[in-house]
């Protein structure tokens, strides 16, 4: 999957207009920290800047952090850092959150995310692991009492699998898969475009496409999901949507 420099990524919303902003105006404020992480992606990563973690996703994700009274924390896709910030600042002093990231889509993105980890009071939680998730996955110790997902979603499945062979996720941990909605095309995904992602030159052909292949990969994976017996999942209308999965009791 190639990653275009030469378009601004964005994926339709699920609500109606006027909904997510008014959740987020009756959602806690995050930190502002998280603020600023916020508005310097929007500076420097504009083409991605859509996929990067929102303030209620924030705030979310923090409170599950918390509720689980997680200790050890594992997330695929760093982007700009602002999840992983957000889940160290909830995490006791001695916990740790481990973010992973190859920084295929942005490269900017790393820079962003290394500035906020050095600046945040919580960044000495922090490690940034960078590779291919896949692989990342095959080598690291868990288990993790929280594992957050939001990275190339054609993978989705094969992270899921990796993460349960190798038992990275604690006995009574959480696995959240992030953007399970996409948009809301999950519920009738377009059919195979045929157009070749790494050959086409055409920008808004590409991004057709992608949103096409990523849509139709999300739905087969929401459907193994809930049917696979080892676990149990809630899929929530949080933001683009977002997958609680734990061990099945």
């Amino acid at each position: 999957m190639l990653h275009r420099k030469d378009i601004v990524f964005t994926k339709p919303p699920i609500f109606r207009p006027g909904i997510e902003e008014y959740a987020t105006a009756h959602t806690s404020p995050v930190a502002a920290e998280l603020h600023q992480i916020q508005q310097r992606t929007q500076r420097e990563c504009p083409q991605w800047a859509d996929i990067a973690s929102t303030s209620i996703q924030a705030v979310f994700l923090g409170m599950l952090v918390s509720l689980a009274q997680a200790r050890n924390v594992l997330e695929v896709g760093t982007f700009t850092g602002h999840g992983a910030v957000a889940m160290a600042s909830a995490l006791p002093a001695d916990g740790k959150v481990i973010t992973v990231d190859s920084f295929v889509a942005d490269e900017q993105a790393r820079a962003v995310a290394k500035s906020a980890f050095d600046a945040s009071p919580h960044g000495h939680k922090i490690r940034l692991v960078e590779g291919d998730a896949l692989d990342v996955l095959g080598e690291v110790n868990g288990p993790f009492d929280i594992i957050f997902v939001d990275a190339d979603k054609p993978n989705y499945q094969r992270y899921f699998d990796r993460i349960l062979q190798r038992r990275l996720l604690s006995p009574h941990g959480l696995l959240i898969f992030d953007n399970t909605l996409w948009g809301g095309a999950v519920t009738d995904p377009p059919p195979a475009s045929g157009v070749e992602l790494d050959r086409t030159t055409d920008a808004d052909e590409w991004l057709r496409a992608m949103r096409g292949d990523w849509a139709r990969h999300l739905a087969a994976f929401n459907a193994s999901v809930t049917a696979d017996p080892r676990v149990e999942n809630v899929l929530l209308t949080v933001r683009d949507g977002m997958t609680l999965i734990r061990h099945a009791r």
